[in-house]
């Protein structure tokens, strides 16, 4: 059966499944089924999933010409007025609105808002951030304008809200909301949140970019908890219990745990953004080093708590081997990520890590583009080409790793010196590596990092080497 007959199958479907059906893509995808026949341009428009993305509407080559984009901007909020101007009674679950620079069209987004408060949506997203922000040092007073309404405070049929880059926001307004789960806050200053995470109900917590906040403490029964680069103080106390998911970025804080899940399903700890690449082999920093295996040591070690996946960045894997080398405890983690540019500086973090996982199942490296010094031949003595030949293993390599996978592989001579000493040090227990190239990979690189992958199953016969192409 070709693929003509496929798609008549599908719109001869009656039109509630259709509308079920393209209520499961994207809104961009949704859009774009209109032009599979008449009988489309009418279906779509009953989607229950509605996101008005200016990003979705504009390429990046319109946004970097300023006349393009000032009528690129127009057809998209023509657009937007035409579309809601077309709906009447169907029912709407989730509404988006994402536009960069408001001041414009203050009058369109109330009316968004009211179309979205009279839907009664389970799932609204208001973001006015800007692309051009690289954190909440760029965002000016004046780049604030949408002041969220008292009737999305007062929309109880909400589950999720998303806001972002608004003006005078308050979070405490939210408490009342008898089925609101999940709420993300971003780009703006955030006050008076405790009184919403008091409240049982919320299970997701994502903050992104926030400045001005008045608590330290991060508390309640999220099941999810997300911080990025956000201004806190000094301290910052986690006081979970109930969490699943962990996720931070940003600066060192002196972090405690209170009282916290035994057992955390994923934790990941990224502070690139402290790490300026500069070659301190001279210069030794052992304060931010001991901070970060207290940090480790506090969460996974005090208490038998663990978290089943670790994920740690290059910046962590720099610091942690300057600090007392025996001052980083054994953690019970069965599935270690590390986000590395394989630079020789990360090596002994790799290294104790290793030593300190000794129950390790899976090992996956996720290489990151490499940032200028990463491509020094040697750091401190320490040389790429012979560090990974050592006759050293560890009792995860000896007793419980199973698999190790590399993302973004393409055969380059770092890589393979690393995945030849887990294939080298690792017993019978070892039974697959997995390589995954970029999906943008040349086909040209592509036959070559196929090639060093043969050579690498070669020379192992007890398990498999296995590349995918991403």
């Amino acid at each position: 059966m070709d693929s003509s007959d496929q798609a008549d199958r599908i719109s001869n479907l009656p039109d509630v499944l259709l509308v079920l059906i393209i209520s499961c893509l994207s809104f961009k995808e949704c859009v774009q089924t209109c032009a599979l026949s008449k009988r489309w341009r009418s279906v779509y428009l009953e989607t229950r999933n509605v996101s008005f993305k200016e990003t979705d509407f504009l390429s990046p080559s319109v946004d970097a010409n300023p006349i393009r984009n000032a009528l690129g901007r127009i057809v998209f909020v023509d657009y937007v007025r035409c579309w809601v101007a077309r709906i009447h009674d169907h029912p709407i679950d989730t509404f988006e609105i994402s536009i960069s620079y408001p001041k414009t069209y203050l009058d369109l987004i109330e009316s968004l808002i009211v179309f979205a408060v009279r839907k009664k949506v389970k799932n609204l997203v208001l973001d006015f951030s800007n692309q051009a922000w690289r954190n909440f040092h760029d965002v000016n007073n004046q780049d604030l304008v949408v002041e969220i309404p008292q009737s999305v405070y007062d929309l109880t049929s909400l589950e999720s809200l998303k806001v972002a880059a608004c003006m005078d926001f308050d979070p405490a307004k939210l408490s009342n909301l008898g089925k609101l789960k999940s709420v993300s806050f971003g780009w703006m200053e955030l006050k008076n949140l405790e009184p919403l995470l008091k409240t049982s109900r919320i299970e997701s917590l994502s903050m992104n970019e926030c400045w001005g906040l008045d608590f330290e403490l991060v508390s309640g029964d999220m099941r999810e908890v997300a911080i990025k680069n956000c201004d806190f103080f000094l301290n910052c106390t986690f006081d979970l219990p109930r969490v699943d998911i962990l996720k931070y970025s940003g600066d060192i804080l002196r972090f405690e745990f209170d009282k916290m899940n035994t057992i955390i399903s994923e934790v990941e700890f990224d502070f690139r953004a402290l790490d300026n690449n500069k070659d301190e082999s001279n210069n030794p920093n052992t304060v931010e080093g001991g901070m970060l295996c207290h940090l480790l040591n506090n969460l996974l070690d005090n208490g038998g708590r663990s978290a089943t996946t670790l994920t740690v960045c290059p910046f962590l894997l720099k610091m942690i081997p300057r600090s007392h080398p025996h001052l980083l405890h054994p953690m019970e983690t069965k599935h270690l990520v590390l986000k590395t540019e394989l630079h020789p500086r990360e090596f002994n973090g790799i290294r104790l890590l290793l030593m300190n996982c000794p129950n390790l199942e899976t090992l996956t490296i996720d290489l990151l583009p490499p940032s200028p010094i990463a491509m020094a031949s040697s750091y401190a003595g320490i040389d790429p080409q012979t560090y990974w030949m050592q006759n050293i293993s560890y009792e995860c390599q000896r007793e419980t790793l199973k698999a190790v996978i590399m993302k973004n592989f393409i055969g380059g001579a770092k890589e393979l010196h690393i995945v030849k000493f887990f294939i080298r040090s690792g017993c019978e227990r070892l039974e697959r590596v997995e390589l995954y190239m970029p999906f943008d990979l040349d086909n040209g690189r592509k036959v070559f990092a196929h090639a060093k992958s043969e050579m690498l199953q070669r020379s192992a016969n007890h398990l498999q080497v296995v590349v995918h192409n991403s």
